[in-house]
């Protein structure tokens, strides 16, 4: 009897899966109605697949982790390509540098280089934030597809901090990278924190971003500080092989 019910469980535990993958995102009550399970059952279920890594959430939707957190051979060879531009940009401004891409309606850190020891930020490797969430993500929602950005407003968002810009400070911080090609965060995700974020467009598309963390003086070098970026983005894209570019991550399934 044990046996059986351990079986039924690891079925349903399956279901739920296949229908976060692929739907890409769902909300709970989305995956309950799907699958017509109590609400109360699927809470049960995701709890256990977010805590043993399959799933992660963002803004109250459930994705796929290990697809996120294990990108494919396009994102190895951006990663590979890019750290030496990551480590000479946070040896040249002592700040903590990130590549990021967007993963459907999420940021997703690639690769960050800590400007020292003691320089700890919150956003590591293989793990995701909302599109909105600081100079990191912003630029990647600036270039994403219009549903893409429409879906982010049409949200629920999230309040990092009393710094988190609201709906329309998000537009103008939209805005201002399409206009100017860099964000400035204050504070957005991490009290005392300032980020300053530009996008890498290749072919005509946001491949990724590069952004640089550090505490909130450095708001002081900003003009020095996004000259340095952008000029490192542009190197960067100049001397790319073509086997990157021809693989340059684009998004996945929007």
């Amino acid at each position: 009897m044990v046996r059986g019910e351990g079986l039924g469980s690891l079925i349903r535990g399956l279901e739920i899966l296949e229908i976060v993958q692929h739907n890409a995102r769902m909300r709970p009550q989305e995956v309950a109605d799907g699958l017509s399970l109590p609400l109360s059952t699927v809470y049960r279920y995701l709890k256990t697949l977010k805590a043993t890594g399959y799933l992660i959430e963002v803004d109250g939707h459930v994705m796929p982790s290990q697809k996120l957190a294990e990108p494919d051979n396009s994102a190895t060879h951006l990663v590979r390509y890019a750290a030496p531009a990551l480590r000479k940009l946070s040896a040249a401004t002592q700040m903590t540098s990130v590549l990021t891409v967007r993963v459907h309606v999420a940021a997703l850190c690639l690769d960050s280089v800590a400007a020292h020891p003691k320089h700890r930020i919150s956003f590591q490797p293989g793990e995701v934030r909302a599109l909105y969430a600081g100079a990191s993500a912003l630029p990647l929602l600036a270039y994403a597809p219009e549903p893409v950005l429409r879906e982010i407003l049409d949200g629920d968002l999230k309040r990092f901090t009393s710094a988190t810009p609201d709906r329309e400070g998000i537009v103008r911080a939209v805005e201002r990278t399409r206009r100017e090609g860099y964000v400035v965060s204050e504070g957005y995700l991490t009290p005392g924190m300032a980020g300053f974020g530009v996008p890498v467009i290749v072919g005509g598309r946001c491949m990724c971003a590069i952004s640089l963390i550090g505490e909130m003086q450095s708001l002081t070098r900003q003009e020095i500080i996004v000259a340095t970026l952008k000029s490192f983005t542009t190197q960067l894209v100049e001397h790319m092989p073509i086997a990157v570019m021809e693989e340059a991550w684009s998004g996945t399934n929007d």
